[in-house]
């Protein structure tokens, strides 16, 4: 595990409008990180990407994505126009020896650029667009987010960082029938509560969101709000009847009475019906493992006695759902423990619903330590680029250190095979790979002929 707030050097936010005049250059920094950085270093460092920036623009109608110098590199992103992210890490074997790390302690730089999506998108879900907050309040707010946000992220080189996407939990029909009726009769009773997510452990059964939101609250669900639930419920602090039978776990100190309701947290989401994105009240409900998540129009009243009467309702059935998916889970569990312990590893992603499946388990507690960062490095290379595999294609890669690694796409799914085997032919690894495909992945990943 990699904490970030270690392993990088900077990460700010910067907007060259908002302080245009000389002597005005700290207004254009909404947000830099470390915060205790001297003044004149960050002008120094925004300065610098401020010119590559505008140099780089006279070439290409494309934002500048990343500048490599012989220490390090800073990757850009920008999500708004004039809005401009950029995390500075350590790059280069020289940079490496010279503060006496590693290759593996060094988070791969498509990682860090999908860090700073996914805090823009984070940020957007949960405040907003930058565009739409006044000067004067922009600074306050991007310090009163990205500071915890940081401070929270750990990557790791692993396959989970490396492609982001869900994890579903599989059910047979009659246990996700029960799961879709559940809901169905929930949104007829309380026609106010919209479900947009179902989730069991970390793993997704039901969705109502835009894919590209999904995968934002997703994140925020595992990452995040769950593991802090699971403590509690560890440590014994939730272990009551209030446990078994449901609580309001968002906001985090649940809906006791009417002024509980004015903690409700406000999240700018596209549900599937929306055009566009809106906003809503955020609502989650947990009971034993299960969670499901609510969205409330912000025009609607509140009234604390339409909780109350949604948590007498949810709690009862929603414990007996739970009940009968952890039969599932646990089938499902011995099979994933089965796929781990193969000797070669897979990865499967669905670039149309973010369907993410893998031999490791794509769980924190345990990581992948078997796949080399090198390895795990070309296969970010060859998902990032779409063109690499194209909507039929295969590439296969073998490394200086014996490891054979296939890249396999069919109808936007992607399917990747590491292999270490000394002494294989190009023939050999291409049969294997087929083998692994029907096994692990048939009807889900179609070989192409």
């Amino acid at each position: 595990m990699i904490d970030v707030k270690t392993k990088i050097y900077s990460f700010f936010i910067f907007n060259s409008s908002f302080g245009p005049r000389e002597g005005e250059e700290l207004q254009r920094i909404l947000f830099y990180h470390p915060s205790q950085t001297s003044a004149d270093t960050q002008k120094m460092q925004v300065g610098l990407c401020e010119a590559v920036v505008k140099f780089m623009s006279t070439f290409s109608s494309e934002p500048c994505e990343a500048l490599q110098t012989q220490s390090k590199r800073y990757i850009f992103y920008q999500p708004e126009k004039g809005y401009w992210m950029v995390v500075r890490i350590p790059y280069t074997t020289k940079a490496l020896s010279a503060i006496g790390e590693s290759r593996g302690d060094v988070v791969d730089p498509s990682v860090m650029y999908d860090l700073l999506k996914s805090a823009y998108k984070m940020f957007r879900m949960f405040r907003g667009l930058f565009k739409d907050f006044p000067i004067e309040e922009i600074y306050s707010v991007c310090d009163q987010f990205f500071t915890p946000y940081i401070s929270s992220r750990n990557l790791s080189n692993d396959i989970s960082d490396v492609i982001q996407g869900i994890n579903y939990l599989p059910l047979d029909k009659n246990s996700f029938f029960k799961v879709l009726c559940f809901i169905d009769l929930l949104e007829v009773n309380y026609p106010h509560f919209k479900c947009i997510s179902f989730i069991y452990n970390e793993q997704l059964i039901w969705n109502g969101l835009a894919t590209h939101d999904m995968l934002t609250l997703y994140q925020y669900l595992v990452q995040t709000l769950l593991p802090k639930q699971v403590a509690k419920e560890i440590q014994g602090g939730a272990v009551a009847a209030a446990q078994r039978h449901g609580r309001f776990i968002h906001p985090p100190e649940g809906i006791h009475n009417k002024e509980d309701l004015q903690k409700l947290v406000k999240v700018h989401v596209m549900r599937e019906d929306d055009s566009e994105t809106k906003q809503y009240y955020l609502v989650i409900y947990r009971t034993l493992s299960a969670t499901i998540c609510f969205t409330v129009d912000v025009t609607d009243e509140l009234e604390f006695e339409m909780f109350r009467s949604l948590d007498a309702f949810i709690g009862p059935q929603l414990s007996s759902i739970a009940s009968t998916i952890s039969e599932q889970c646990s089938i499902h569990a011995l099979q994933t423990a089965q796929l781990a312990a193969s000797e070669h590893k897979f990865v499967y992603f669905n670039r149309l619903n973010l369907a993410f499946k893998t031999s490791p388990p794509p769980n924190k507690l345990h990581l992948s330590t078997t796949i080399k960062p090198e390895v795990l490095s070309i296969i970010a290379s060859i998902h990032a680029d779409k063109k690499n595999l194209g909507n039929y294609g295969e590439i296969i890669i073998k490394t200086p250190d014996e490891y054979w690694i296939t890249g396999k796409a069919s109808n936007d799914r992607e399917f990747y095979v590491i292999i270490q085997e000394k002494n294989a032919n190009l023939k050999e690894i291409a049969d294997e790979v087929r083998r692994i495909c029907e096994a692990q992945m048939k009807g889900i990943f179609f070989y192409p002929m």
